[in-house]
C-alpha cells in the first residue's frame, strides 16, 4: 500500500499549476483583447492616462495602423528628382552657384552643391518653403512634362518641334540648359538621377522617356498619345 505524500510535497505541485493556469488565464485574455480591442468583455476598462497621452488607445490596434498606412499612401513620395524641377520651375530667378561655387539656403547659409552627390531638399527650395507635399502637387499636376534642352542643338530642336505639334496641355516645361550659369551642375545632376546625360532629357512625371531618338520612335509606333495622355497631358491634334 502506498503512503499518502506528507503535505510538504504536494504544496509547491499544486502552486505550480496554480501559477501554470493564471499564466494561461492572463495569456488567453491577452490574445483575446488583441483580436477584439473594442470588446465589452473587460467592461469599461480604458487603457491608463499616461499611455492615452502618448496616442495610444483601445482602439490602437491593426486597423489603425492599416489607416495611418493608407494616409501615408496617399501622400506623393517626395524624391530629389522632384526637388530639382521644384528648383528650376518655381525659382526661375535663382543659380545653384549664384554665389561663386554655392547657393544661400535658409536655415543652412551658404551651400556648395556636389552635382554627384545626393542633394538636401532643402537646397531646392532655397527660400525655406518646405511643403513638400505640396510642390509635388504642382508639379504632377501643372507640368507633368518637362524638357532639359539647349537652344543651339539640333537634337533639341526636333524634340520640342515634335511635342508643339501636338499642342499639349499643359504645355511642356522648357528649360535651356545653356542659358543658366548652373546648366553643367543641372545636366550632371540630371545624369545621376535619371541615368541620360545628354539633351534633350524629356521628364514625364519625374521620370526619362528619352531625348529626341525616343520621341521620334514613340511617335512613329503611335504610342506617344496614349503615353502622355495616361499622365494627365490631353493632346490637341
Amino acid at each position: 500500500m502506498n503512503k499518502p505524500q506528507p503535505p510538504g510535497f504536494r504544496g509547491p505541485y499544486r502552486r505550480r499549476r496554480i501559477i501554470w493556469f493564471l499564466l494561461s488565464v492572463t495569456a488567453i485574455g491577452l490574445f483575446y483583447l488583441s483580436r477584439h480591442p473594442d470588446s465589452s468583455i473587460f467592461g469599461s476598462w480604458s487603457l491608463p492616462a499616461y499611455l492615452k497621452d502618448i496616442g495610444l488607445s483601445n482602439s490602437s490596434s491593426s486597423a489603425r495602423l492599416v489607416s495611418d498606412a493608407k494616409l501615408q499612401a496617399g501622400k506623393p513620395r517626395v524624391q530629389e528628382i522632384d526637388g530639382l524641377l521644384h528648383f528650376v520651375i518655381a525659382y526661375p530667378d535663382r543659380r545653384l552657384n549664384e554665389e561663386g561655387d554655392e547657393i544661400a539656403v535658409k536655415g543652412l547659409g551658404s551651400v556648395r552643391v556636389d552635382p554627384e552627390e545626393p542633394v538636401d531638399l532643402k537646397v531646392y527650395s532655397p527660400n525655406g518653403d518646405g511643403d513638400w507635399e505640396q510642390h509635388v502637387k504642382n508639379l504632377r499636376d501643372n507640368h507633368p512634362l518637362v524638357v532639359f534642352s539647349k537652344t543651339y542643338c539640333p537634337y533639341s530642336k526636333r524634340a520640342k518641334a515634335l511635342l508643339e505639334s501636338y499642342n499639349l496641355s499643359p504645355p511642356p516645361t522648357i528649360v535651356e540648359l545653356d542659358t543658366r550659369s548652373d546648366g553643367a551642375i543641372i545636366q550632371t545632376i540630371l545624369g545621376r538621377l535619371t541615368g541620360r546625360r545628354t539633351v534633350p532629357n524629356v521628364l514625364l512625371q519625374g521620370g526619362s522617356i528619352g531625348g529626341s531618338d525616343d520621341l521620334a520612335l514613340l511617335d512613329e509606333q503611335q504610342k506617344l498619345v496614349s503615353l502622355l495622355e495616361g499622365e494627365g497631358l490631353k493632346a490637341n491634334i
